[in-house]
């Protein structure tokens, strides 16, 4: 199989983050409209606010808006990017980047289809990608870095004892 230079793989969310995303988007929308609706009275109001009333009405806003902008951005920019000398996640507008002078392998839990990136120290990196996708992934990382061994495992399920 040929390898794409420019491949991007698509980070693959869990469930649970889309209903944590969806619950707090619906949050922040709620929050704005209710702090338009109360800043808009506040300043229809005889009584002089205060700094901290409109403080709060401000940030509340501000606040929400960051949210919702981050939750899009990591919805629908998010995935891995190889290179010749580093594993490049995109998150959203958070880049991070690791080095692949260190790995020394790639592993894959057939029974939890887990795959993961396992450095010289130990340390390791879950790669979360759709499953479909895994198999081309690790060519690409395989076809740019020669040293790093795929290795494919069955993590025994210990029986639940009860004693």
């Amino acid at each position: 199989m040929k390898t794409n230079p420019n491949k991007k793989f698509k980070y693959n969310f869990t469930k649970l983050f889309y209903v944590i995303a969806a619950v707090g988007a619906v949050i922040a929308i709620l929050c704005i409209v209710f702090n338009v609706i109360n800043f808009v009275k506040l300043i229809g109001n005889n009584i002089a606010p205060s700094l901290y009333q409109y403080g709060s009405l401000i940030l509340a806003v501000v606040l929400s808006i960051a949210y919702i902008v981050l939750v899009v951005a990591a919805l629908f920019k998010s995935y891995y990017f190889i290179t010749d000398k580093e594993l490049v996640l995109k998150w959203g507008l958070i880049k991070n980047t690791l080095s692949l002078n260190d790995a020394k392998e790639i592993k894959l839990t057939t029974n939890t289809s887990k795959l993961e990136l396992v450095f010289e120290d130990e340390s390791w990196f879950n790669i979360a990608i759709n499953n479909n996708l895994k198999e081309e992934f690790v060519q690409d990382l395989k076809s740019k870095h020669e040293k790093i061994v795929f290795v494919q495992e069955t993590t025994p399920i210990e029986p639940n004892n009860k004693d």
